[in-house]
């Protein structure tokens, strides 16, 4: 029988392929799983997540709602009650300069058909009718602004007298809506309608 080398041995041997490396980071780790348990880590994943913004989004809106509601613009619902009442109050007797302090409270549209018209702008054929009217404003609310404009609510008393009848004025209640226009640093009164019923 002859004699071996270790050289010998190896010859036939099947040489076995090397391997890659595995990594040992989180996404090696990752990658190496089932694709089942992959799936579900991602469905985990994107519950989280869709659950953190819910959260978010409800704490903001909380706090939004906890938020001091925006202050009304007093000085323009003032101006609307001025102006309703300056508008709303003549008398047939009425003179240019008292006509021109009322023209003060108008603006656009409504300040030049006064101008043209007086409170026939109001009142129907109220100067050849010799109508006087006093109109009290009693409260005012603010409703919608947008940019420069507001409308405002307004509540009144309003007392009118025909001709002669001075000692039996027709006493109402009315309400009208007061839409009032920023000219400059002041509120105006550019339309007054009335309120439709719902």
């Amino acid at each position: 029988m002859g004699t071996h080398s270790r050289d010998d041995a190896g010859v036939g041997a099947v040489a076995e392929p090397e391997r890659p490396a595995t990594g040992s980071g989180p996404w090696s780790r990752w990658r190496a799983q089932v694709p089942g348990d992959r799936r579900w880590q991602t469905a985990w994943a994107l519950v989280t997540v869709a659950a953190l913004v819910v959260a978010v989004v409800g704490w903001i809106v909380g706090v939004q709602s906890r938020a001091e509601p925006a202050v009304p613009d007093h000085t323009a619902v003032r101006a609307a009650s001025e102006g309703v009442a300056a508008l709303m109050t003549f008398t047939p007797d009425d003179s240019a300069a008292q006509r021109a302090e009322v023209q003060k409270h108008l603006t656009g549209a409504l300040a030049a058909d006064y101008a043209a018209r007086g409170p026939d702008v109001v009142f129907p054929d109220a100067v050849s009718a010799k109508v006087s009217m006093r109109t009290t404003v009693s409260s005012a609310a603010p409703g919608e602004r947008h940019d420069e404009q507001m409308s405002v609510l307004v509540f009144a008393t309003q007392e009118v007298t025909v001709g002669k009848q001075q000692d039996y004025p027709t006493r109402t209640g009315i309400a009208r809506w007061a839409t009032v226009t920023r000219v400059g640093d002041v509120w105006r009164l550019s339309r007054v309608e009335n309120v439709s019923p719902q």
